[in-house]
This record gives structure tokens, sequence and C-alpha cells, in this order.
């Protein structure tokens, strides 16, 4: 068994990959939410958030994580869609 300090080392390096990830995520969401403005579309889309659970919860290895990937990626999801609506607040905003 690997000891306290190698696996918090192992947790750091996980998590900036996360936070990597997160932020490419959030870029490529912003890019929707341009998207979605200029073809007048809405933000929430229930039926493609649903698509996108099921999808990760395939990619699992380990299906006892199967309802927390489902939280954490309705949280992530929920994000997306407030920073999308800040977005499109803001060139709203810039329009008036």
């Amino acid at each position: 068994m690997r000891d306290l300090t190698e696996l918090r080392t192992e947790i750091d390096r996980i998590d900036k990959q996360l936070t990597a990830l997160f932020e490419e995520r959030m870029d490529t969401v912003l890019e929707i939410a341009e998207y979605k403005t200029q073809h007048n579309l809405p933000i929430l889309n229930t039926g493609r958030e649903q698509e996108v659970i099921e999808s990760c919860i395939e990619c699992l290895h380990n299906r006892a994580y199967e309802k927390q990937l489902a939280q954490w990626m309705q949280q992530t999801m929920t994000l997306s869609k407030e920073i999308q609506k800040e977005y499109i607040a803001s060139l709203q905003a810039e329009e008036s």
C-alpha cells in the first residue's frame, strides 16, 4: 500500500488535470453559448444532459461510482448553464 504522502501527490496531479479539463470544457461551453445566441436556441436541453450523463456512465470501469459520476456531471452541467447565462447576459448588456 502507498503511503499518505504519495497518495496525496497523486490526488494533486489528478486535480491539476481536472482543472485543465474543466477550463477547456468551460471555454467550449462559451462557444456553445455564442452559437445558441446566434441561432436563437435555449440554454437548457434536458434530453442532451441525460445523454451526456448516460454516455459518461458507460465509460466507467467501476460501476460502483455510477451515482457519484451522475451527480458530478449534473453539477458540471449546472455550472455550464450558469456560465452560458452570464455570457449571454454580458452580450446583451453590450448591445444596450
